[in-house]
């Protein structure tokens, strides 16, 4: 009967347990409204919510979401702001290297290599 209790309340305490993330961050409202919608205010959210996400990932020191940083990248490179856009690409090079193919594609069919 005591092995019985134990369990449950194992159980119960384990089910109150938070969940810890490999990441932080989640911008997905705000890219469907960018992509569906696609106006300069839809894409000007989608952005904001894109330095918000940076912003919280550096103070919880948890890195940022893959592909987000290509994303910002992708934004600047459509705003001309190429310097920007070429170290935010190399940021997502960095911190995910398994994109670092689809990273350097995107360096040189923008110009963006050294």
């Amino acid at each position: 009967m005591k092995a019985r209790a134990a369990l449950l309340l194992c159980l119960l305490l384990s089910a109150c347990a938070q969940t810890s993330y490999l990441y932080y961050g989640d911008s997905s409202h705000a890219y469907y409204k960018a992509v569906k919608h696609a106006t300069p205010q839809s894409v000007a959210d989608y952005k904001a919510s894109l330095e918000r996400v940076f912003s919280e990932s550096a103070r919880r020191q948890q890195p940022v979401p893959p592909g987000l940083y290509c994303d910002y990248a992708m934004l600047l490179i459509a705003e001309k702001n190429y310097a920007s856009a070429r170290e935010y690409l190399l940021r997502e090079k960095s911190t995910w290297p398994e994109s670092a193919l689809l990273v350097d594609y995107l360096l040189q069919r923008y110009g963006l290599e050294p």
